[in-house]
């Protein structure tokens, strides 16, 4: 495998949670630059499929994303707050929606799933009526976050993954940045401080390339790890705060056979 070197993501990561202290988040210099409590849109008065009451003017587009769609995240975000989770829960629901359905209150999709997380009635997640109300499809979605272990120290299309059992597991992690500037908006909350607050996660992606094994995929549901594939010289950063303890080459294929560990995959 000389032409590639593989970021395995595996191991115990020793994290380091950043999060609020009292009610602000404090910047550079000591000025306090937001509220990690700060109310997102109202859902008082809402109807069961409808978005909170816009801002005057209605919401706008945010990049690739519609008013409508912008307005259907509002919802998840509003939902998370009312169930009083963090903002990093805000963030893995958007960008969950973003994939699942683009964020589209879609009365079908995949087999019987609708929804904008696309959610199925037969796996037990609600009737299909009751998962066409976003307020109700972002709850379960969120009751069933809050059952995944360290959720909040996962990677986001982990996070993801653990809660909607998804053919394409690793399809979440592309939509981060643009449920970030959603979150942003919608909250009041600028990227900075949602950072600050967590919402961005407590580690980075180590080297940029094409995902070339999933973590816990069909294929290989014991792959505790996501491998990304990058060129031989690639600087590889840490994923999050920590102590290198071993390094090693696993260079294995799924059938058992060995790649051969080029130097440079060994530092």
């Amino acid at each position: 495998m000389s032409a590639k070197a593989v970021a395995a993501l595996t191991g115990v990561l020793l994290v380091i949670v950043m999060c609020c202290v009292g009610a602000a988040v404090i910047g550079a210099g000591g000025v306090a630059i937001a509220a990690c409590t700060n109310p997102a849109p109202s859902l008082t008065g809402a109807t069961p499929g409808s978005p909170p009451p816009p801002p005057a003017g209605g919401w706008p587009p945010i990049g690739q994303w519609t008013s409508t769609q912008v307005a259907n995240a509002a919802i998840i975000v509003a939902v998370g707050q009312q169930l009083h989770l963090p903002p990093r829960g805000w963030v893995i629901a958007v960008a969950t929606a973003m994939q699942e359905s683009a964020l589209t209150n879609t009365p079908g999709g995949d087999q019987d799933s609708v929804g904008l997380f696309q959610q199925r009635p037969s796996q037990g997640w609600g009737t299909p009526t009751q998962l066409m109300d976003p307020v109700y499809a972002a709850t379960q979605f969120y009751t069933h976050l809050l059952r995944v272990p360290h959720w909040q120290d996962l990677p986001l299309t982990v996070a993801a993954q653990a809660v909607q059992l998804s053919a394409y597991p690793d399809a979440y992690a592309k939509h981060e940045p643009d449920a970030m500037a959603i979150v942003s908006k919608v909250s009041g909350l600028a990227q900075a401080a949602l950072a600050a607050c967590g919402a961005a996660g407590t580690w980075t992606q180590p080297v940029h390339g094409p995902i070339v094994s999933g973590f816990r995929t069909p294929q290989r549901p014991t792959h505790q790890g996501v491998d990304i594939a990058a060129p031989a010289g690639t600087t590889i950063v840490a994923a999050s705060a920590g102590t290198v303890t071993v390094v090693t080459c696993q260079a294995i294929a799924p059938d058992g056979s060995d790649y051969g560990c080029d130097p440079l995959c060994q530092g």
